[in-house]
């Protein structure tokens, strides 16, 4: 006969294990806990009340080509979400001004727009990435001309 106790950690386990397959785990994996805190349970990121993780998925395919590519991104989202930003330009003003475009060589270019302008920034591609993630348009600034890593 089943005990109160028994019954209980039972379902526990039955729980558990619907949690562990909903992650793409295994409840006898002694690491996959460890692993989902690390993914899903740390400080959220901004860009989470923004996108769902399922979009972040999407996007990522869509966009990006490397894990790097992507947290770099993220990041430029980040800067002009806890800044305020309105305008892409003070994101890349930011990073400018704090000398950080070394964390952004996966997505800096140099932009050089209609009206002979040629600043440090992102390229079209992310751009046009960190637009959707923001659900914004791209603004009302001189066209971009030409958009050249480095």
């Amino acid at each position: 006969m089943d005990t109160p106790a028994k019954t209980e950690s039972l379902r526990f386990m039955s729980d558990y294990s619907d949690f562990c397959e909903s992650y793409g785990g295994c409840p006898s994996d002694p690491e996959f806990m460890d692993r989902w805190i690390e993914e899903y349970a740390n400080d959220r990121d901004p860009i989470d009340s923004f996108v769902s993780l399922q979009e972040q998925k999407n996007l990522k395919l869509q966009f990006c080509n490397a894990k790097e590519e992507w947290d770099q991104v993220k990041d430029y989202v980040r800067i002009y979400i806890e800044n305020n930003c309105v305008k892409h330009h003070e994101v890349n003003d930011i990073i400018s001004m704090q000398n950080d475009w070394d964390k952004f060589t996966e997505i800096r270019s140099m932009n050089e727009h209609s009206n002979g302008f040629i600043v440090e920034g992102i390229s079209s591609k992310h751009f046009r990435l960190v637009c959707e993630i923001l659900k914004i348009a791209g603004g009302d600034g001189a066209s971009l001309v030409k958009d050249e890593r480095y």
